[in-house]
């Protein structure tokens, strides 16, 4: 796909808006994304110790940026998230609700995202957008709140008492956290993180010689981001670029202008990602993950005799 995006460019326009781009503006994109990975990585932690989870924030800041780096470089996404709920729970024995607390994430993150682009969307017009786009925005985040409030006790509504599945259930259900105080100081958490990113898109702009303006970026970047997080590439390389043509082109970027974009963003997400790497190193959390991964398998060699 990235192939696809590249030839719609001209090669030489390409090596021109590469070659303009100024690097401190390449710094400041890269700043304001690890900016945004701390927002995010407190916000998890906020929702693993609502769970019960006991570790430190600078444990958590440490397993959030291994599953970073995983996720780029290695295991993939869902690899990534798996090895920071194995990281922050390995202390208190609660391996299964740190991993509920990162799908509680995730799941909380999108629909915060959804109801950014759904509320641009109503504030400043669709942009030319088509009404199903913001429809499914809405339909996303709606579909999640209503699933973390009610799913849950539906389900054990139809399960017996003193059922394993049922005790499993309540106990992960518990990451998922539904009290005021916790949703709203999450929720403020979350949208701050997800405007930061939207506006380094301007910083963007600003790199590449255009203005895009905050509105319109309020109400498509949701829809790019979203798009660029699905588990079809090696962090979103194609996808987030043809998202960029998609919504931007030609109304405000040309097409070597959105390759631009996903080379930058590209950039900022390998460097933090790195950072994880190197902390993993230091650390030795590569060892915990592997001693982690030996004692299921021999639980589950045990099991299977």
């Amino acid at each position: 796909m990235l192939i696809v995006v590249v030839r719609m460019a001209k090669i030489d326009q390409l090596r021109s808006v590469f070659g303009a781009i100024p690097p401190y503006l390449l710094l400041v994109v890269v700043a304001g994304y690890a900016a945004g990975q701390l927002l995010s990585s407190f916000k998890w932690f906020t929702i693993a110790r609502s769970a019960g989870i006991s570790a430190s924030y600078p444990a958590a800041l440490r397993a959030y940026f291994i599953g970073m780096y995983l996720n780029c470089f290695g295991l993939g996404t869902i690899g990534g998230d798996v090895a920071r709920g194995l990281l922050i729970g390995a202390e208190d024995g609660k391996k299964s609700v740190a991993l509920a607390s990162v799908v509680a994430d995730r799941l909380h993150g999108l629909a915060v995202l959804s109801g950014i682009g759904a509320i641009a969307a109503l504030c400043f017009g669709l942009h030319a957008l088509d009404e199903w786009l913001v429809l499914t925005l809405v339909s996303i985040g709606a579909g999640i709140v209503v699933g973390w409030f009610i799913g849950p006790p539906l389900l054990l509504k139809v399960l017996p008492q003193h059922n394993r599945i049922r005790s499993q259930l309540e106990l992960l259900t518990g990451a998922f956290p539904r009290t005021p105080q916790v949703l709203t100081k999450i929720t403020i958490i979350s949208a701050m993180f997800h405007l930061l990113q939207i506006s380094l898109h301007i910083v963007m702009a600003k790199a590449v010689g255009v203005e895009v303006p905050l509105p319109l970026l309020l109400v498509t970047v949701p829809f790019i981001n979203i798009l660029a997080t699905l588990p079809v590439s090696w962090n979103g390389l194609g996808v987030r670029e043809r998202a960029y043509v998609f919504f931007l082109v030609p109304s405000v970027l040309q097409p070597e202008h959105a390759v631009a974009f996903g080379a930058m963003w590209l950039l900022a997400v390998t460097v933090c990602s790195a950072i994880g790497g190197i902390v993993a190193v230091v650390t030795k959390d590569f060892d915990i993950l592997k001693n982690i991964k030996a004692a299921e398998a021999k639980g589950a060699q045990a099991t299977a005799q």
